[in-house]
């Protein structure tokens, strides 16, 4: 599959076998949003943290690029829990991404 050769994930040893489910299914769903926005060729670099271990519980922290044509959208975000975790930093891309679009939109 194209996707995961253009994902690379640091960290996913962290992850149990739930949470390393959920984020192979967020990254390629992101992944597809992303290359459906800027339409050229698209790599991801996910680098996932966990620190603050109190119990039970373990704070996330993800820092996403995604890489396009010499442009890249940087994000970075941490929370709780893994999935929220995951679409935080990407809306966060995604948010780069129109902003840096829509711009040059008005602009033709």
């Amino acid at each position: 599959m194209e996707k995961k050769e253009n994902i690379q994930v640091k960290g996913i040893e962290l992850l149990d076998e739930q949470e390393n489910k959920t984020a192979n299914k967020l990254f390629e769903e992101y992944y597809t949003k992303i290359q459906r926005k800027i339409k050229n060729s698209l790599s991801l670099k996910i680098h996932i943290k966990e620190y603050n271990k109190e119990g039970k519980r373990k704070k996330y922290s993800i820092n996403a690029e995604a890489i396009s044509s010499g442009a890249v959208f940087k994000a970075n975000s941490h929370d709780w829990t893994f999935s929220a975790t995951v679409h935080e930093v990407f809306n966060k891309i995604l948010t780069q991404i129109e902003h840096k679009f829509h711009s040059s939109d008005q602009h033709q």
